[in-house]
């Protein structure tokens, strides 16, 4: 009771490879993916979490050969094309328009998760605060999200 939430933006968890992956370029069982090393946030992150939930539903498991604090490191790893990433597509946009990563094709359902502001009721936020909400509010209306 003591907290709002406000919806904020869509966001998808893709799954992405090295160019040189043997899985890129084409479309890939869920056994190939189970087989597959991943590299993923660590426990307790909302992404690993995300992440957890959807590769129990699809895989039944994943072999987690790397958990990691942050995105920007596990896309390095994966670009070294040690393992696969599971990873906001937001946070890959970039590395898949330059073609470092690719995305994996699979007949798997898309993973999408719904993000929120949570705000504490009665908190006031300083202007900085107010400043950077109204950023992430406009972003997210840009990316369509």
């Amino acid at each position: 009771p003591d907290l709002v939430v406000k919806p904020w933006m869509k966001d998808e968890l893709v799954i992405v490879a090295s160019p040189a992956h043997p899985l890129a370029g084409r479309t890939i069982t869920p056994r190939l993916l189970r087989d597959a090393e991943w590299a993923l946030r660590e426990i307790g992150s909302g992404t690993r979490e995300a992440a957890d939930r959807w590769l129990v539903e699809h895989l039944g498991h994943a072999n987690v050969a790397y958990e990691l604090g942050s995105p920007e490191t596990i896309k390095r790893l994966v670009v070294a094309g040690t393992a696969l990433g599971f990873l906001s597509r937001h946070a890959v946009a970039q590395a898949l328009a330059q073609g470092t990563l690719v995305e994996l094709k699979t007949r798997l359902p898309a993973s999408i998760r719904r993000l929120a502001i949570v705000l504490h009721r009665d908190k006031r936020l300083g202007a900085g605060a107010d400043d950077f909400l109204r950023h992430c509010v406009a972003a997210a209306r840009r990316l369509g999200a």
